[in-house]
């Protein structure tokens, strides 16, 4: 079921039993620079610590709640309202969320919604919507969210969000430390380089 999990080794994660070929390795070595690029545009982001910080925290919710298609959307009106950084946010949302981690983040939200709103969803209707969103434009997505169900939404949205919240909660604190070591670091360089 969790096939996508065992990357280590030639087992690929399109298939348990299938072993990985040459164009499998590449896909898997291309998203470890994507994810290497992006962690270190994450560190040269400029701007006030706290601004930033918001626009992490703001990033980590949007990216473990579980709103596929509208997920950047709420990331540019949440930091509007919130004056935060939307690249910040986008960052640590594509960081969080990414195709490797689609499936993981909704199977932990549909259990935590179903632990609140137990019998309402199955976890084998809720992959196949899933999967066909992947693979959908944006129009095709709204019409297969239409098709899932009221009550499947419900769950795993309230599982999202409930998941969502302590993740959000450490990632403020986490990153205003973060941000704000790395620009005094800066300023001792400039210091440095100014004499």
């Amino acid at each position: 079921m969790f096939a996508w999990m065992q990357l280590s080794g030639n087992l690929c994660f399109h298939s348990p039993d299938r072993k990985c070929d040459a164009a499998c390795n590449g896909y898997s070595e291309m998203i470890h620079h994507r994810i290497k690029k992006l962690i270190v545009s994450f560190k040269t982001l400029q701007g006030n610590p706290p601004y930033l910080a918001r626009g992490t925290a703001i990033g980590v919710f949007v990216g473990v709640a579980p709103i596929l298609p509208f997920k950047t959307l709420l990331i540019v009106s949440m930091t509007f309202l919130l004056p935060s950084s939307t690249v910040a946010a986008i960052l640590v949302c594509t960081l969080i969320c990414n195709p490797l981690t689609y499936i993981p983040l909704y199977y932990a939200a549909w259990c935590v919604g179903n632990l609140l709103l137990p019998g309402y969803a199955s976890w084998e209707k809720i992959q196949t919507s899933i999967l066909l969103i992947q693979q959908s434009g944006f129009r095709e997505s709204l019409l297969l969210l239409g098709q899932t169900g009221a009550e499947t939404m419900v769950v795993i949205v309230l599982g999202g969000v409930v998941l969502a919240v302590p993740f959000t909660v450490v990632s403020y604190p986490l990153s205003l430390r973060f941000f704000t070591k790395i620009a005094q670091k800066r300023q001792e360089k400039h210091l440095l380089n100014r004499r």
